[in-house]
């Protein structure tokens, strides 16, 4: 099968995505990516119809559509070319939905074209530890000890205090990404702008004055139950040196994103043209019967 994809030239999210289905072409099938339709192919595959399809080419013309500019009826009607295509797929039901009121059902689909690339790995939560290190009651050997569980790994850290230096090296030789803030007092609001959690390891403390700060600035709190914690409704306590405790915690708040990452999962540019060629085929076959 040659199928040609038919594409503008400008550089936006269309044209990568017909780069990548292109580049995703199954075994035993010719993908060209180009400008115009093509006679000497199987399929013109036009991504997107509305601004790649002028009207029925010399064979088998698909139209990919996204969405109307004005999202409505009016607008559909006011570029009936869209209809002559001799199949459309859709990116939603939305639209699946709206056109079958002028155009066949048996003549549309819905395809996703979501290709989950290297670069989007899924995010890492950034933990900030303001307040100084280097002894017990901060939680200093506590931290320490918690390089030992790889689930850190998930996470990035922002060291805004002085004698986190070893805790850092640690973390760093364990492959836990880590920062630091400079511990001027002037510069704290700007490390509650980056920072997802503000974590407090303490083992005891009376403050301390990190909770009300981050409370101003609306970061969500993770921290040991010391001083005045507690009377401040924070959101995630563990008990002071309770290492599995704050790792419940960690995974708590990091399942959100995994759940919201299945959603996408099993979508895969091979898998949707693979889906693709199958509609491809069934439109050739319609022709030919």
């Amino acid at each position: 099968m040659r199928v040609n994809v038919v594409t503008v030239n400008s550089g936006w999210i269309l044209q990568k995505i017909a780069e990548r289905i292109v580049s995703s072409a199954p075994i035993n099938t010719e993908f060209f990516l180009s400008h115009s339709p093509r006679k000497d192919v199987d399929i013109n595959f036009y991504v997107d119809i509305q601004n790649c399809y002028r009207g029925k080419s010399k064979v088998k013309d698909v139209g990919f559509f996204t969405h109307l500019d004005e999202d409505s009826v009016d607008h559909l009607l006011k570029n009936k070319r869209w209809l002559t295509c001799d199949h459309i797929i859709h990116m939603n039901k939305r639209y699946f939905d709206r056109f079958a009121d002028y155009y066949p059902k048996e003549k549309m689909s819905i395809l996703k074209p979501i290709d989950i690339l290297s670069r989007f790995d899924l995010k890492k939560l950034k933990l900030g530890v303001v307040q100084r290190g280097g002894f017990e009651g901060k939680g200093y050997n506590f931290m320490l000890r918690m390089a030992n569980h790889d689930y850190l790994k998930n996470f990035e850290f922002l060291f805004c205090g002085k004698n986190w230096d070893e805790v850092i090296e640690l973390y760093s030789s364990k492959g836990i990404k880590c920062y630091t803030a400079d511990e001027n007092y002037e510069n704290y609001p700007k490390v509650y702008d980056v920072i997802d959690y503000l974590l407090i390891p303490s083992l005891w403390e009376g403050g301390p004055m990190s909770v009300p700060e981050a409370l101003a600035k609306g970061v969500p709190i993770i921290s040991s139950d010391v001083g005045w914690v507690p009377e401040f409704n924070v959101e995630y306590l563990f008990k002071p040196n309770d290492e599995q405790g704050l790792l419940d915690i960690l995974k708590k708040i990091r399942e959100p994103l995994l759940e919201r990452r299945k959603q996408i999962e099993n979508h895969s540019m091979q898998k949707y043209t693979k889906d693709l060629v199958e509609i491809f085929e069934k439109v050739l076959s319609s022709t030919e019967s």
